[in-house]
């Protein structure tokens, strides 16, 4: 018995005339019939009511028997062909820095989706050494982060973007543009001392020993606490422009901000990127190149 038996006999069944079922299946009349009669031949007994006359064909008792048959062979041809079409699709691993998937890739992922293509995407975040890792073992296809790379022939890397960083203050706290460091006091600021490129920013204008109103490894930290009074915290641009739509605050331009910080894209070495991950980068292009502050190589 073959998938084309029983595609048969659920024509026959579905259109209720040969003529029907065999321009259903674009056949002739003496195939479909000559597939019927093997059909049979296999159950050992007639599955249809075939008698001259007769407007509409009909199932015998042992069509009714064998109905319930050809659904589970039907619904089991069905799960295979899922199975397979699955089995086919292309996998995407992508393992990004924390901010990025944050602030900057989120938009970038939802775009990839809405294409459609035959790929699962996998996210992940992570810190730099980790994906640099991840990537060197085989773990992952591609990493997007920024800097701290570590020597690794088993990797290859190129600069993606660069990212400034602005300062971010309550929506009712006016100051000339661009705004110095020495106008801020470091007893009011949220110190992301995770960003190495803010904490030598803090350190090279107020010192090592100077004390901040609070420290955070997260620019998430800085931008959901309540901007009040004068607090003020130096943020990455993708930050500021999230923290522009959901919270009350006002971005301003640093005379002298900290030094812009490098994304990197991280590959195995010697592994082409695939059309899946070519396309991802280029919605990331797309997505980056009208956001202020970042700047695509």
């Amino acid at each position: 018995m073959t998938n084309q038996d029983i595609e048969t006999f659920f024509a026959v069944l579905d259109h209720g005339t040969m003529t029907a079922a065999a321009e259903a299946l674009f056949i002739t009349q003496p195939s479909l019939s000559a597939r019927l009669k093997s059909l049979e031949d296999q159950v050992g007994a007639p599955l249809f009511h075939r008698g001259k006359g007769q407007r509409r064909i009909t199932l015998t008792d042992a069509g009714q028997h064998f109905l319930p048959l050809a659904r589970r062979w039907q619904n089991l041809l069905s799960e295979t062909q899922t199975f397979a079409a699955a089995e086919k699709r292309e996998f995407l691993h992508v393992i990004a820095a924390y901010t990025a998937n944050q602030y900057i890739l989120p938009p970038v992922y939802q775009r990839f989706l809405e294409r459609e293509l035959p790929v699962n995407l996998w996210v992940e975040s992570m810190r730099t050494d980790q994906a640099v890792s991840a990537v060197a073992r085989g773990d992952a296809d591609m990493a997007i982060v920024d800097g701290g790379l570590h020597y690794d022939l088993q990797i290859e890397a190129k600069p993606l973007f660069r990212e400034g960083f602005f300062l971010a203050v309550p929506d009712n706290m006016t100051l000339p543009e661009p705004v110095d460091a020495t106008a801020l006091r470091p007893q009011d600021e949220i110190l992301v001392y995770g960003q190495p490129e803010i904490l030598q920013w803090h350190d090279y204008w107020y010192g090592v020993d100077a004390r901040p109103l609070l420290y955070t490894d997260t620019p998430q930290i800085a931008e959901r606490l309540p901007f009040c009074g004068k607090r003020w915290s130096i943020i990455p641009a993708a930050a500021a422009e999230y923290s522009l739509q959901v919270y009350n605050v006002h971005i301003y331009h640093l005379a002298h901000p900290p030094a812009e910080r490098t994304f990197y894209l991280v590959t195995p070495k010697g592994r082409a990127l695939s059309a899946a991950a070519e396309t991802l980068l280029e919605d990331l292009r797309v997505q980056v190149r009208d956001m202020e502050g970042i700047t695509w190589y």
